[in-house]
């Protein structure tokens, strides 16, 4: 049985086989796996939007070419022309250059219209665009949020396996003290020291044990094969280095302000917002009036020049007017939002807060229970050697040390995926 035991051991933990880390499995995930790929390509879509969004800066080209017949005379004429919005302040130029067969003209204008009151400084030309650079960095965030999310459920699996790696450790070592014991209980039996049914409350405790050890070997065979295969890498080479019972300390010492001021959720918040502001800002400067300087120079047959002003204002305004008063209500709606979600954020992280303390207390009992069952195993065992206790009560105790450090081991996997929720909470897992 020993052979065995020691050939599942080398199967599952090679030699070569170099234990991940937290940060190393977390940068393996990101190399490897699709999802990350898939958040690169959202990233540029995004991006690609907000390009698109500043179309309205681009030089316009147009030209026309037209012939006709007249009085048996054909008449040519033509256009090039070129207009830009120059949307750091709102103008508009255009050239123009027009000219006919039939009269030799040829003439040049250049147009140069500036808003004084709506549109003024641009701010309606560059609403596009800022809305879409705000909306890019929520996409950043967002894809960040889904990766943090992402991360936390892959290094759940990387705790189940050291969890899988402590249990298969646990039930082997119980598996070699059960085989030491059966040997001794039946050269006992043989020099008639102990009776027959000792002999076989050890073999069942031998084959509790195994049965125990080959489920422990199936469960990390099995995550290790499914972590093989999400992180592109050898079954072999798949070894964790989590530490279930490292205590964890956290660096933050006002939750409330931390979460306000730091998570990706209000910082979101906060960009929804810059949202809506920024459309308030042009939505109240559409309530103007549109007065424009317009100014044009060129020639003809002669120089030509022009200075004027336009002038317009719809009664009532009434669209632009209704416009101001729904983003408000929208950006009010928006400051209650993310005050409810601190409230949310808060009460989450402050539970998990707590949640980690208890379970550490937890972790100092197990230890407490571990060396007392350690303890009574050895009593036991010194009892029946004695002749003063029975082989049962022997096996109990061994049993019952396995239980309670497989609890432990439990326990601490508990704290840790807790320590991991509590770290996303407060945005400090990645």
């Amino acid at each position: 049985m020993n052979k065995t035991l020691s050939l599942s051991i080398a199967l599952l933990f090679s030699v070569n086989a170099v234990a991940m880390t937290q940060s190393e499995f977390v940068d393996r995930l990101k190399n490897t796996h699709p999802f990350f790929t898939q958040q690169g390509l959202e990233q540029q879509v995004s991006q690609l939007n907000y390009t698109a969004s500043k179309a309205n800066q681009d030089w316009v080209l147009g030209s026309s070419l037209d012939s006709k017949n007249q009085l048996n005379n054909q008449i040519s004429s033509g256009s090039i022309s070129a207009t830009h919005n120059l949307v750091d302040t709102g103008a508009d130029v255009s050239i123009t250059n027009t000219w006919t067969d039939a009269t030799t003209s040829d003439q040049f204008l250049v147009n140069y219209t500036h808003p004084l009151l709506k549109n003024s400084g641009g701010i309606n030309d560059r609403l596009s665009s800022d809305l879409s650079r705000i909306k890019v960095e929520i996409s950043a965030l967002k894809l960040k949020q889904n990766a943090e999310a992402f991360v936390l459920s892959q290094l759940f699996k990387l705790l189940d396996l050291s969890n899988a790696q402590q249990q298969f450790a646990l039930t082997a070592n119980r598996l070699k003290l059960a085989d030491q014991e059966l040997k001794l209980v039946t050269d006992k039996f043989a020099q008639s020291v102990v009776d027959k049914v000792d002999v076989l409350l050890q073999k069942d405790a031998y084959q509790r044990a195994y049965q125990q050890h080959l489920q422990a070997e199936q469960d990390l065979a099995l995550l290790k094969q499914e972590l093989a295969i999400t992180l592109d890498m050898p079954v072999e080479s798949v070894v964790s280095d989590y530490d279930l019972y490292q205590l964890y300390r956290t660096n933050v010492d006002d939750l409330s302000r931390h979460l306000k001021q730091y998570t990706t959720e209000m910082q979101i918040a906060k960009l929804e917002q810059a949202l809506l502001t920024r459309q308030l800002n042009s939505d109240k400067n559409n309530t103007q009036l549109q007065l424009d300087l317009k100014l044009g120079a060129g020639y003809d047959t002669d120089d030509i020049w022009n200075v004027g002003l336009g002038l317009s204002y719809p009664l009532g305004n009434t669209k632009a007017k209704s416009a101001v008063e729904k983003t408000q209500i929208e950006l009010t709606k928006a400051k209650e939002n993310a005050a409810e979600l601190h409230l949310q954020l808060t009460a989450k992280a402050s539970v998990l807060e707590k949640k980690v303390t208890h379970l550490e207390k937890l972790l100092s009992s197990y230890q407490a229970r571990i060396e007392i069952a350690k303890s009574r195993a050895q009593e036991e065992k010194r009892r029946y050697e004695l002749g003063n206790s029975e082989v049962s009560f022997v096996i109990s105790a061994q049993n019952n040390v396995q239980e309670v450090r497989s609890n432990y081991a439990q326990a601490a996997l508990s704290y840790q995926k807790s320590v991991l929720e509590f770290q996303a909470a407060i945005d400090q897992l990645l």
